[in-house]
């Protein structure tokens, strides 16, 4: 099922936060098997959070960006095997399921290593050289593989064993003998009195009656005094030391190989499994566990997060990696800004005070009841964009929609608003940093790059007490943001009044219609809306000094 993100800008205010979460809402019920997910680019400013544990909402998901990851792309069925499985099965299944890899976990899924065809190949030819080869044999592995029987257990679990058959005189068999480590070595043989007799005489551990019928064993009396594991095959000598050899664990074979977490980018991770080799890498979540597999194939399935932009149209407002997204809807009331979109879209933007407003008209237009909880969340983010219907962005539509939503709701709107803006921190108990990025948008136009933030306050007693390390805050994004002004834009909604801190920049001071108290400090009385009032001017301004 494809999911797409309804998210709003960075440095969200509730307007954003709500218009997203009951847009979201509203699209899953008109949706024909879509899933739209609420999102958010940024943390959940003062007011907003009020909002949100006042009326019991749950806050949407927070969404640092939207570069693919691996979890979008990754195979999750993956074909794991644990670490004791012996090879024969480990092949079956690399040749039913047509793998090329396979992990290797413990009961807990948690990864240990992988199982390539490398190493597989490794394994069988280190058999083809001068030097006899061992196999790292664990007994009760014998059982799952040979066909036929376990007689007698032992006391060793597991050995590094040399396979030897008993096909040949009891003399030469006991001149070979005599070369091996009688304590790792593994006798396969078929009904031959004269070798198992010595077998048992120098107690080889681990010893495999070949060719002989479990219930007419005929060397039962021979092995009366012998301590070490019996088996009966049904195979002949040959044919059982092949699947002896197959009988080794996966854990004796695999390698170690460098995992990827589902979060990881696309591309990171495809450098990773390019530069160091390899053709499959496993994915695993903070616990160690595995949860899927990444190969160069699921490069070709990486599609692009759909996203819903909410509150904005822009790029530099919107989370990070929508350049690469799929943008298939836009609801916004801010003017247009330079975003472009690869396929056609569903643009919905008038010139009213909330983008609240906006959605909630999508639920009359749809036919869609509003329960008291979104209509309460719309209500709010009316409420806030339009300071309680005090802005001049604020119209006869904005003031429909807060008094029907207000009834759906069942709340004084006016007594709400109030709380609105009281739940929000004096000046001089927020740190700089988080008066700015609370509402901080950037703007592109003649040439300029021009950051202005908001904050509404009920007082401006105490901005005189912050003014300087608001000034300096905002001198520090001005070059981090590598800008050529930066603004904050602080507005009294009680006095329906606003100040205005900016960095230097002399044609900006010299041209800009407003009363200059200080450098850097302006009086904006009847100003409350950066968007209708302030950044016009802003805009005028630069025209004038790029004309």
């Amino acid at each position: 099922m494809k999911r797409t993100l309804v998210i709003g800008h960075k440095n969200p205010d509730s307007d954003s936060i709500c218009s997203a979460k009951a847009f979201a809402a509203l699209k899953n019920q008109l949706s024909g098997g879509e899933s739209f997910l609420a999102a958010r680019c940024g943390s959940l400013n003062k007011q907003t959070r009020y909002i949100f544990d006042r009326f019991g909402l749950s806050a949407p998901l927070f969404v640092k960006d939207v570069y693919p990851k691996v979890e979008g792309v990754m195979t999750e069925a993956v074909n794991s095997v644990l670490e004791d499985t012996p090879l024969i099965e480990v092949m079956g299944a690399a040749e039913s399921l047509k793998v090329r890899s396979q992990p290797v976990v413990d009961t807990n899924r948690r990864l240990l290593g992988m199982i390539t065809m490398m190493d597989l190949t490794h394994f069988f030819l280190e058999g083809t050289g001068p030097k006899r080869p061992t196999y790292r044999i664990r007994p009760h592995n014998l059982k799952r593989v040979i066909r036929g029987a376990c007689l007698q257990e032992g006391k060793t679990e597991e050995r590094e064993a040399v396979l030897m058959a008993g096909a040949m005189s009891k003399e030469r068999f006991l001149e070979r003998f005599a070369e091996l480590d009688p304590e790792n070595c593994l006798l396969a043989v078929g009904c031959r009195e004269d070798i198992v007799n010595e077998a048992v005489k120098l107690q080889i551990p681990i010893l495999i009656l070949t060719g002989i019928n479990p219930d007419k064993n005929p060397l039962a009396e021979l092995l009366k005094d012998y301590k070490g594991w019996v088996f009966i095959s049904e195979d002949d000598t040959a044919d059982t030391l092949r699947r002896v050899a197959l009988a080794v664990h996966a854990g004796a074979i695999m390698s170690p190989v460098p995992s990827l977490s589902p979060s990881d980018y696309v591309d990171e991770a495809s450098i990773k499994i390019t530069e160091g080799g390899h053709k499959t890498l496993p994915v695993l979540d903070d616990s160690g566990a595995l949860v899927g597999i990444f190969s160069k194939s699921d490069l070709i399935k990486k599609e692009p997060q759909r996203l819903i932009l909410m509150d904005h149209n822009e790029l530099a407002q919107a989370v990070d990696g929508a350049e690469g997204a799929e943008i298939i809807e836009i609801v916004d009331h801010h003017r247009l800004g330079t975003i472009k979109t690869k396929n056609p879209v569903h643009f919905y933007a008038k010139p009213v005070g909330s983008t609240c407003t906006l959605v909630y008209q999508q639920y009359l237009i749809n036919h869609v009841p509003l329960d008291p909880k979104t209509a309460v969340m719309l209500l709010c983010g009316v409420l806030t964009d339009t300071v309680i219907l005090k802005s001049p962005t604020a119209t006869d539509e904005d003031r429909q929609a807060i008094e029907a939503l207000a009834k759906i709701a069942g709340e004084d709107w006016q007594r709400l608003g109030i709380d609105l803006f009281s739940a929000t921190d004096s000046l001089k108990t927020r740190q700089p940093s988080e008066v700015l990025k609370t509402d901080f948008k950037c703007f592109a136009e003649y040439g300029a790059e021009v950051g202005i933030g908001q904050v509404e306050v009920v007082t401006l007693e105490d901005l005189a007490e912050v003014q300087g390390a608001l000034k300096a805050e905002l001198d520090r994004v001005r070059a981090e943001k590598n800008l050529t002004i930066a603004m904050l834009l602080v507005t009294d909604i009680i006095k329906e009044t606003s100040i205005l801190l900016t960095t230097e920049h002399p044609g900006f001071e010299k041209a800009v219609a407003y009363k200059r108290l200080s450098p850097g400090h302006f009086d904006l009385p009847n100003v409350l809306s950066r968007k209708k009032q302030l950044l016009p001017e802003v805009l005028r301004v630069f025209e004038e000094l790029a004309g």
